[in-house]
């Protein structure tokens, strides 16, 4: 499996010299990445200024990947053709499958493959990921890619997917990544049992349209957490998600029962997905639901009690207020939630921060900001430079409401391990789960 991540030579076919050609910017995307690339089209000399070949049998270097854009009807013949070149594992970005009926030809294929000995994820997908050296297997141009992180992605959909990568762009980062389409040969199971072992994931996160073993993916769920966006949960959907990879989604009650037994924890949204995973990759489950609040603006700490009100887990703690006032000024309101009120600066943060992680009352610390208020915003370096002299043990999670300036923050607040959210009832439902999923564990 470690193949399709770190391959030592890959045949591009169906490489194109045409630029915005599928396989001219997969040849140029795997070239980008320092990965040798071999392009493979009968009808071309050179493309990108390399040698192309007529067939991959015919490349003089060892091929272990081969990267695959050609039409359905040509497969058969080129998993003949990768099988003599001792090709051992393909990404087949091709679509024409089981997604348009042709369901036949999408099983030949794989019996072909396995023949030859042959790995293979799609076809209809994107492909793969590695963070760590780039490589890529892409035909999109103009991506935000992230930086090498601990989230493995894996999803039916390679639109999903592009957007799920550059949201984790902004700075939590992954570790790899994987489009797998139609699920051909390469499921869901190959991938977790890979990734329980890789060293860079420890967050694994799916967005899921089908499952193909149900019961044997929620037994062999990996010990580390794994977070599931599941689509196609109505008729609708099942409709739409049939269309899409071709393969019928499965009953939404029995999934979810599955899910709460073997402790996955399911998204709601994408947003919601990319929530939970950045809180787990970046901050330590909690050993409660009791969340204590800490703002300049109360409104936003408002509408956070209300959703902390409607959920399972979590509940507003009790504080410290004695040791409250003692380390804030006069004007600070003592209680949950904590209100420094509109002149807050940054040691009034680090000092109300500091009485909430040293409280045994509190088990998550959610520190709302107003950053535009002027007393707060001449001070934010000393707060970034302050809060790494903190070393919170508990989990935080900010608040902030706000356009180009929270993203700036945003950024800085990353480089702590600290994730932000931009709305109240996210960041709660999120951390409910959270919650949720750490008393499942013990």
């Amino acid at each position: 499996m470690d193949t399709f991540f770190n391959p030592q030579g890959v045949a591009v076919v169906g490489a194109s010299s045409s630029p915005g050609k599928i396989g001219y910017e997969v040849l140029s995307n795997i070239l980008a990445s320092g990965v040798a690339a071999y392009p493979v089209n009968p009808r071309a000399e050179r493309i990108l200024g390399r040698t192309c070949y007529p067939s991959v049998s015919a490349i003089p270097e060892p091929v272990d990947l081969a990267a695959v854009a050609v039409p359905a009807d040509a497969l058969l013949e080129v998993v003949e053709d990768c099988g003599r070149a001792g090709v051992r594992a393909m990404v087949v970005i091709s679509g024409g499958f089981r997604e348009v009926g042709r369901e036949g030809l999408q099983q030949e294929m794989v019996e072909r493959a396995r023949e030859q000995g042959i790995r293979i994820i799609g076809p209809n997908c994107i492909g793969v990921y590695n963070a760590a050296t780039g490589f890529n297997t892409f035909f999109q141009r103009e991506m935000e890619m992230p930086p090498p992180g601990n989230v493995a992605i894996l999803t039916q959909s390679g639109t999903i997917g592009i957007g799920l990568l550059e949201q984790f762009a902004a700075g939590a980062g992954v570790s790899k990544f994987v489009s797998y389409g139609n699920r051909a040969d390469v499921d869901e199971l190959d991938l977790l049992r890979y990734l329980d072992g890789d060293p860079d994931t420890e967050v694994m996160v799916l967005y899921m349209e089908s499952i193909g073993q149900g019961r044997k993916f929620f037994e062999n769920l990996p010990g580390k957490p794994v977070v599931i966006l599941k689509a196609g949960r109505t008729e609708l959907g099942g409709r739409a998600a049939l269309s899409h990879t071709g393969a019928m989604a499965a009953n939404d009650a029995v999934f979810r029962g599955a899910a709460r037994q073997y402790g996955a924890l399911l998204a709601d949204s994408c947003d919601e997905l990319y929530d939970m995973a950045r809180f787990l990759a970046l901050q330590p489950l909690p050993e409660g639901g009791r969340v204590a609040m800490i703002t300049n603006g109360a409104g936003p700490c408002v509408m956070a009690a209300d959703a902390i009100q409607d959920s399972r887990f979590l509940t507003l703690s009790s504080v410290n207020e004695e040791g409250l006032r003692e380390a804030l000024p006069p004007q600070a309101i003592c209680g949950n939630p904590v209100d420094l009120t509109g002149s807050a600066t940054a040691r009034h943060y680090l000092a109300g921060l500091q009485v909430l992680e040293d409280d045994p009352a509190v088990d998550i610390i959610m520190p709302f900001f107003v950053f535009q208020d002027a007393p707060l915003i001449d001070t934010l370096l000393q707060l970034y430079e302050g809060w790494a002299d903190l070393h919170l043990t508990k989990p935080v999670v900010a608040v902030a409401m706000g356009g180009r300036y929270v993203d700036q923050q945003e950024k800085a607040l990353l480089a702590l391990d600290v994730p932000l959210v931009r709305e109240p009832g996210r960041a709660v439902s999120a951390l409910n789960k959270i919650v949720g999923y750490a008393e499942w564990q013990t």
